[in-house]
């Protein structure tokens, strides 16, 4: 399995991120959709984290396997 570089995908919610931020300040969002985008950009997040978990434990393990043979 070859390394992900997930650079892309963090300066896409980044994007997303500032995006919300100028909306907010320019009064576009009422204080429920702010919680909505903060809920939406936080959760990328973190799925991106558990994707990039879950892609180094299975690096690992087939590593380990891979030192057994």
């Amino acid at each position: 399995m070859l390394p992900v570089d997930l650079t892309s995908d963090v300066g896409a919610i980044a994007e997303h991120h500032e995006e919300g931020l100028r909306l907010r300040a320019a009064g576009a969002f009422s204080d429920a959709e702010w919680g909505e985008h903060q809920a939406i950009t936080m959760a990328a997040l973190i799925l991106l984290s558990v994707d990039g978990m879950q892609r180094a434990g299975s690096r690992c393990l087939l590593e380990g396997a891979a030192e057994l043979v």
